[in-house]
């Protein structure tokens, strides 16, 4: 595959070099960034610190008619490391791009879908194929549909029971593309104060029938 490249200012190298050497949640791995080592062509590798996670990051540099080049995907990060932070969290990413999808029934989202796509291939623990499938707005909407429906024309919930269903369905979709088992065990964020009590009624309640079990 031929790596696509930016151009990249000698000042935003600069800015960079000194952001690395203070963001903990990006470590230069084996080289300097800096200007000789574009010069050289030297390939540079990056770990991304992404809650538990660490993802290795890997860009090349060259330079032509005195101006600097790097690796393409390297826009997807370089405002994170400057500014200090990892905006770009996996599961936050692949979380809003969902929701997205699901409130915009008319837009394709075809380059939000290219983008995260990129982003998370990069992190080398997912399938392009895969993802071209998981993440195609058609199928999301599809599901979500068949879930709502199924959801809402069960007439033994209730009003916050059908609610809550249906996020924590949607939370499961997610969390299978994330494909992080921990997170299989935690609650949707958008839980409401009676999704929250709801859902604490349905854990006490399995834990009293499996003590009753033992």
């Amino acid at each position: 595959m031929v790596d696509e490249f930016i151009e990249i200012s000698k000042e935003d190298i600069e800015n960079v070099e000194n952001a690395l050497k203070v963001n903990a949640d990006y470590k230069l791995n084996n080289t300097k960034f800096n200007t000789n080592t574009f010069e050289k062509g030297q390939g540079i590798v990056i770990t991304q610190y992404v809650a538990n996670v660490e993802n290795e990051l890997v860009f090349n540099t060259k330079m032509e008619n005195g101006k600097y080049y790097i690796s393409r995907s390297f826009e997807l990060f370089i405002e994170n490391i400057i500014g200090g932070n990892v905006s770009r969290d996996v599961f936050q990413s692949v979380y809003q791009y969902f929701h997205e999808v699901i409130a915009d029934e008319e837009n394709d989202f075809a380059d939000e879908k290219e983008e995260l796509i990129n982003f998370l291939v990069l992190t080398e623990e997912y399938d392009e194929e895969q993802l071209n499938t998981d993440l195609d707005p058609v199928n999301i909407r599809q599901s979500y549909k068949e879930d709502h429906d199924r959801i809402y024309g069960d007439e033994s919930l209730n009003r916050v029971q059908k609610s809550l269903a249906l996020k924590e369905l949607l939370h499961m979709s997610i969390c299978q593309v994330v494909n992080d088992i921990d997170l299989f065990f935690t609650r949707p964020y958008d839980l409401t104060p009676e999704e929250n009590a709801e859902k604490n009624r349905q854990e006490a309640k399995a834990l009293q029938n499996e003590m009753q079990l033992t």
